[in-house]
C-alpha cells in the first residue's frame, strides 16, 4: 500500500494496522485532531516507509499480516527510532502489556477501545515525545549551568551516569521513576532534580505510600469536601493540589493501593483531580517524581500494580546502584557525613584510620547509604572512629578458646557488623543515661522513633543491664 498522509500539517502519526475499516477509522479521528496520518497496512510497508521518515508517533497493531508488531518495534528501536509508540493489540493480557513496555511502547490498547482514548493515549504519547525533544535541545545549555546532581557523593558503579543525566532530566516535566534498593538516596534524587529544574519556587511535597493506609493516602492525597466520610468537616485540600506549580514525589509508589492508582493515572492522563466526595474537577501543574524498591514489572504481570500506570510513571526510568556496587564511594560518604555531622551537633569529628576504612569499604552495606551515614553519626556522638575502638569484645556467652583458633587464621577479627552493633550498643546506653532512663527522651537524642529505641535495647539486652522499664 502506498502511504498517503492526511491533509494537514501538525505532527505525523504513522498507522500500522492491517484490518483496513480501522485504519481508516483512526485516520479520521485522528486527523479532526489536526495530526497529519500516514495509515499503513503491513510490516514490509511500514519497514519500507521508516526507513526514510521519523514520525513524531507511532500506532502499531500487534499481530499483522506478514508478521509481528513487536518483533518490529524491537527492530525499529535497534535501528534508532526514537518516536514514542502505541500499540495495540485484540488480546489484552498483562503479561502482553508488560512484554511492549519492556519492548519499548510509551502505550497499550486493547481492542475495543473508544475514541476518546485513541486521542487521550495519542496526546500523551506525543507530550513525552516533546518531552524528550526537550532534554536534547536543553543539553548543551545545561552543560553550563550547576549540574542537578552534584549533591550525590560519588563516582562509582554507576551513579557517575545518575549524576550526569539529572541535568537533562530537571530541565523536563516528565515523569521519573527512581528505583533502587531502601537506603540508596532515591528521594535525595528527587530533591536534586527539582532544584535544578524550572519548577525550583514552587513546592516539593514529598509522600511515603507505605506509611499511610489505603484510604487515608487517598484523602491526603487528593482533598476531600465536607461530609465526604465522617470527621470531614469542612473543605480540604490534598497533597496534589498543595504541589501545584512544583514537584510531588510519591515514595514507595508500589504500596499504593489499585484503587488509588486508578486516581492517580486519570491525574497523569487528564492533570486534573477530583476531591473524594465532590465533583468539581481542579486543573492541576505539578511534575510527579516517584520512587520504589519494588519490581514493579513483575508486579504488574502479577496484577498487583496497574501496567498502564507503570509505563506513565516511567517515561523516565534511574536505578540506583546499592552501596556494595561501588565500595569505592564509601570513604568518600565517610568523610561528607562526619563533617555534616560533626557540624550539626557542634562536635570534632573523629578522624578514621586506614584500617576502618578498608572494613568499612569491604562491608556490603546491606542498609546502603543510609546505614553507613547512622554509622558514622555514631561515631561522631562516640568521639572515636578507629578499628580499634570499634572491635567488640567477645561475647561470654560464646567463648572462642585459644586452642580452637589455630595460628594464622583469622579468627580473633571482629566483623564490621560487630563492630557496627558494639557502637549502635554503646550509643544506645549513653542515651539512656544521658535520659535518666528515659526512653522517649533517649530516642530524641539518638534521632529515632520510639518504636527502634525500643527494638535496640532488646536487640542488644540493655534492659537488664540498665535496669529500666
Amino acid at each position: 500500500m502506498t502511504a498517503e498522509a492526511s491533509e494537514v500539517s501538525g505532527p505525523e502519526v504513522v498507522i500500522v494496522e492491517d484490518e483496513r475499516n480501522l485504519r481508516e477509522l483512526y485516520l479520521d479521528v485522528l486527523s479532526a485532531r489536526g495530526l497529519r496520518v500516514v495509515p499503513l497496512e503491513s510490516v514490509a510497508a511500514a519497514e519500507a516507509y521508516l526507513s526514510r521518515r521519523a514520525p513524531e508517533l507511532l500506532l502499531l497493531d500487534v499481530k499483522l499480516g506478514d508478521g509481528d508488531g513487536l518483533a518490529l518495534l524491537d527492530r525499529l528501536r535497534g535501528q534508532g527510532l526514537r518516536a514514542p509508540v502505541i500499540v495495540v493489540t485484540a488480546f489484552g493480557t498483562v503479561e502482553r502489556a508488560v512484554q511492549a513496555l519492556r519492548a519499548g511502547a510509551a502505550d497499550f490498547l486493547v481492542k475495543p477501545f473508544g475514541n476518546e482514548r485513541l486521542v487521550s493515549a495519542v496526546e500523551a504519547a506525543l507530550e513525552a515525545g516533546r518531552r524528550w525533544e526537550e532534554l536534547e535541545l536543553a543539553a548543551p545549555r545545561l552543560e553550563a549551568r550547576k549540574t542537578a546532581g552534584s549533591e550525590l557523593i560519588g563516582a562509582e558503579g554507576g551513579l557517575k551516569d545518575v549524576a550526569a543525566l539529572l541535568p537533562r532530566v530537571a530541565a523536563s516535566d516528565a515523569t521519573v521513576l527512581v528505583r533502587g534498593e531502601s537506603g540508596t538516596g532515591k528521594e535525595l534524587v528527587a530533591r536534586a532534580i527539582h532544584a535544578a529544574s524550572p519548577r525550583l519556587d514552587g513546592p516539593f511535597i514529598s509522600v511515603n505510600c507505605a506509611a499511610l493506609p489505603s484510604s487515608l493516602l487517598e484523602s491526603e492525597l487528593f482533598g476531600f469536601e465536607r461530609g465526604a466520610f465522617t470527621g470531614a468537616h469542612a473543605r480540604r485540600k490534598g497533597l496534589i493540589e498543595a504541589a501545584e506549580g512544583g514537584t510531588l514525589f510519591l515514595d514507595e509508589i508500589g504500596d499504593m493501593s489499585l484503587e488509588a492508582q486508578a486516581r492517580l493515572l486519570r491525574v497523569l492522563q487528564e492533570r486534573e483531580i477530583t476531591r473524594i466526595g465532590g465533583r468539581e474537577v481542579v486543573r492541576v501543574d505539578i511534575r510527579v517524581i516517584s520512587a520504589t524498591h519494588r519490581e514493579l514489572d513483575a508486579m504488574a504481570a502479577g496484577g498487583q500494580f496497574r501496567a498502564d500506570l507503570l509505563y506513565r510513571l516511567a517515561v523516565i526510568p534511574i536505578r540506583l546502584p546499592p552501596l556494595r556496587e561501588r565500595a569505592g564511594d564509601v570513604p568518600g560518604l565517610i568523610e561528607h557525613f562526619l563533617e555534616k555531622h560533626a557540624a550539626r551537633k557542634g562536635l570534632r569529628a573523629p578522624r578514621p584510620d586506614a584500617e576502618t576504612l578498608r572494613l568499612a569499604s569491604e562491608y556490603p552495606w546491606p542498609g546502603n547509604v543510609r546505614e553507613l551515614e547512622n554509622f558514622v553519626e555514631r561515631a561522631v556522638v562516640l568521639g572515636r572512629f578507629d578499628a580499634e575502638s570499634l572491635r567488640p569484645p567477645r561475647s561470654p556467652q560464646a567463648p572462642r578458646p585459644a586452642e580452637q583458633e589455630p595460628a594464622g587464621t583469622t579468627a580473633s577479627v571482629q566483623t564490621l557488623r560487630e563492630a557496627v552493633a558494639r557502637a549502635e550498643r554503646a550509643a544506645v546506653i549513653a542515651a539512656l543515661k544521658a535520659a535518666g532512663g528515659q526512653k522517649t527522651v533517649a530516642a530524641r537524642l539518638l534521632g529515632v522513633s520510639y518504636k527502634t529505641l525500643f527494638n535496640k535495647i532488646h536487640e542488644h539486652g540493655i534492659r537488664e543491664e540498665l535496669q529500666i522499664g
